[in-house]
């Protein structure tokens, strides 16, 4: 619980990121990874720790030892993800913080001493009326990866996390329809980052089966499936210039609608829309400036003088005599 509000700290005020969808991707690439090295280091290496003073004692055995003292982390894990299922996944519909926080200003303040926007405050929370990627993400890719991992090492762990997310299913679907007002749109762009961790996530689940077969002893299959982390990062590799780069940019099909839509939309797209406007100006010709005889004349005739006019006009000006 504290992990995530401590990178939220970090992704608004060190990293100083400037929306709030972004703060939340930040939060998940942390928080997902420290998952994941939680399971790979704490909990592995700590069945592995269990089994080295028999290891050390018979050296030549390290396989068969290791390869009957993984399987036990089987047991933890599914106990893990029983514990979410019956356990966190209700706490996510009692909404136990804003339970609290409802009851504490009930006993504390009077009704009718408050304002709507008070009450309304107090009844429906904005701060927990809204998803929090940066929490709930992790979460589920946590189970997901534990499958994925432990799946080649005792199957037994695959009905658990079926049940899981068959009931995740069923609460975040109501959460979402019913409870969840977000205050922000995202544009989709969490889902390429949750599909990709989870891409990761069965990437570590190959490298685990490998590990296990040779272990096992299974060489020979061990190679047969040694391509399959290379074919799962191509994939990742096919998602992203397929779904991800296109994405950020708006479909044809949809920029015609708008152009459709729009009636006073030009029929050709200019090519100096993005130019600054001093460098779109066209070539001007510099003009020629006239003698003072010629503006003089030129000033005549706007006034509808002839030149003699205007030569008299002259003399007597200058106090000569005709």
């Amino acid at each position: 619980l504290i992990l995530p509000h401590i990178f939220y700290g970090v992704a608004l005020h060190y990293e100083d990121r400037k929306t709030a969808s972004d703060v939340q991707k930040s939060i998940i690439g942390r928080y997902f990874y420290y998952q994941l090295a939680n399971i790979f280091i704490t909990v592995t290496a700590g069945s592995i720790l269990d089994s080295l003073g028999e290891i050390i004692e018979h050296p030549s055995n390290i396989l068969a030892i290791l390869g009957k003292s993984l399987p036990n982390v089987v047991g933890y894990f599914a106990t893990f993800i029983m514990t979410k299922v019956l356990v966190g996944l209700p706490t996510i519909l009692l909404r136990v913080f804003p339970l609290i926080r409802m009851t504490l200003i009930k006993l504390c303040f009077r009704e009718k001493y408050l304002t709507e926007t008070e009450l309304h405050e107090a009844y429906y929370p904005r701060k927990y009326s809204q998803i929090w990627y940066g929490w709930e993400y992790p979460n589920l890719l946590l189970v997901i990866v534990i499958c994925f991992v432990y799946s080649c090492i005792s199957p037994a762990i695959l009905p658990v996390g079926a049940i899981f997310f068959l009931m995740a299913w069923l609460v975040y679907k109501n959460q979402i329809l019913i409870v969840f007002n977000p205050t922000y749109e995202s544009g989709g762009t969490m889902f390429p980052m949750a599909c990709h961790r989870t891409l990761i996530g069965l990437v570590c689940g190959q490298l685990t089966l490998i590990g296990y077969l040779i272990i096992r002893l299974g060489f020979y299959q061990a190679l047969m499936v040694f391509p399959l982390p290379f074919i799962t990062l191509k994939t990742m590799d096919v998602f992203k210039a397929l779904y991800v780069v296109p994405g950020m940019c708006i479909s044809v099909e949809k920029a015609v609608e708008l152009d459709v839509a729009q009636k006073n939309v030009q029929s050709t797209f200019s090519p100096d829309v993005y130019r600054q406007p001093v460098l779109t100006e066209k070539i001007v010709e510099p003009r020629i400036r006239c003698n003072s005889s010629a503006s003089e004349n030129s000033a005549g005739r706007r006034i509808g003088l002839s030149p003699l006019e205007i030569d008299d006009s002259k003399v007597a000006g200058s106090g000569k005599i005709v």
